[in-house]
């Protein structure tokens, strides 16, 4: 046991530990294998999450506008936020807790004197994630003029003339209102379109008779399948819905189009982008499941147990991104497999490769050990294993040339004493 952790632990920096592994056999290249994807995968895993406390703590700007939204010593500018069940629930001073945009420093200049710091963007949405957008539709040409023409012009094309235009939403930012006039037109549009969508409405119209669905959740079912019958799919703008919905419209209005420096926060989750002191460009997300209920500043809290609060809330809403991060990093190592099995076979070439030019006439097989720096917060784990790992194989194919070279030689002495 002791002699294969050493081979596995230590062969990296020892040039005969390393040797042993031409005996070792696939079993042995097999395990260092899975070894090498666990180190990648926590080192990806580590080098997300493991900084951000320090991140954080290095950009004074972006927690100056975060004490400014969350613990403003001036009373009168002041958020109260709440956790109930994972929810954030907030308000402006002398005022209810509602869903509301509360703050938007692109649009308001008072907002903007009263919560940025330093050019920090900053939302405050409380309003619910599935709320529907308003929206224009309209078509682009496709031939590099920009052509615009609304949804309905295009729809009064051709099919041939259609194939150049391509179909568009802009988001007004604004939440959309159903109310009976608009539903029934919606109703009505899609019986004419025959008895398939006409039983679709019917059952619908049943569900909320029998109080399986209430009033709202069926103008919303109404709305949905008049939207994706009427419009063509909107994957390119909503990945979790077929229909525009509010919240993406702070993504395609201001993220999308680079801005570097924000703090967005909804009822669910945030979203923020911050430089540290040093120049480091930070982006995160965090989310309010793991919370526990309660105020997020105490009534009777001083300036600094409030800033102190606040930051500790910026900081468990990102750790409450670990489950997710592992997830999406257990799916990446697992389709970087073959490629890392390709870098260990490019890896024993270049050994083979230099050990040839070498004048080495029987080169060893290679089994480098896997080793990972420490130093978690590379972003770039994957390019430095496979930097350290082709490194490390050229230093074992050089001092094994050498000592080739050593030992040819001394038999050439041997054989000429003989």
């Amino acid at each position: 046991m002791k002699k294969w952790f050493n081979f596995f632990c230590l062969s990296f920096f020892s040039h005969k530990i390393s040797k042993e592994g031409a005996r070792r056999g696939y079993v042995n290249a097999f395990l260092g294998f899975l070894l090498a994807l666990a180190f990648l995968w926590a080192a990806l895993i580590g080098g997300e999450m493991l900084p951000f406390g320090a991140q954080y703590n290095n950009s004074p700007d972006f927690r100056a506008t975060v004490h400014a939204v969350l613990a403003n010593a001036d009373a009168d500018k002041r958020i109260d936020a709440k956790i109930e069940r994972g929810v954030l629930k907030m308000k402006k001073a002398d005022s209810e807790i509602a869903e509301s945009l509360l703050i938007n420093t692109f649009k308001s200049d008072s907002d903007r004197m009263n919560y940025s710091v330093n050019g920090y963007e900053v939302i405050v949405d409380t309003r619910p994630a599935d709320t529907l957008a308003e929206f224009e539709a309209y078509c682009l040409s496709n031939d590099g003029k920009s052509v615009e023409i609304s949804y309905e012009e295009y729809l009064t094309l051709s099919d041939v003339a259609r194939l150049n235009f391509d179909f568009k939403l802009r988001y007004t930012g604004n939440a959309l209102t159903l109310n009976d006039e608009t539903i029934d037109a919606y109703i009505a549009y899609l019986n004419g379109l025959g008895e398939e969508n006409k039983e679709k409405n019917q059952k619908i119209a049943n569900d909320l008779a029998e109080g399986k669905i209430t009033k709202s959740e069926y103008n919303r079912e109404i709305y949905k399948l008049y939207f994706t019958n009427y419009y063509p799919t909107i994957a390119e703008y909503e990945s979790t819905s077929a229909v525009p919905l509010l919240r993406n419209y702070y993504y395609h209005q201001y993220i999308s189009k680079g801005i570097e420096k924000y703090l967005f926060i909804f009822d669910d989750y945030m979203t923020g982008s911050f430089e540290t002191d040093g120049g480091g460009a930070v982006s995160f997300y965090g989310f309010y499941n793991d919370l526990a209920d309660g105020a997020l500043v105490a009534a009777e809290a001083t300036q600094e147990a409030a800033v102190k609060s606040v930051d500790e809330f910026i900081k468990r809403a990102f750790d409450s991104t670990l489950v997710l991060t592992v997830y999406a990093h257990t799916m990446n190592i697992v389709s970087l497999a073959p490629f890392i099995a390709l870098m260990l076979l490019v890896a024993t070439l270049l050994t083979y490769s230099v050990l040839k030019l070498g004048g080495v006439e029987s080169a060893l097989s290679v089994a480098a050990a896997f080793f990972v720096s420490r130093s978690l917060i590379s972003v770039l784990p994957t390019v430095l294993f496979f930097v350290i790992l082709a490194v490390r194989s050229i230093i074992f194919a050089v001092k094994e040339s050498k000592l080739y070279k050593i030992k040819r030689s001394e038999q050439e002495v041997r054989q000429t004493e003989a």
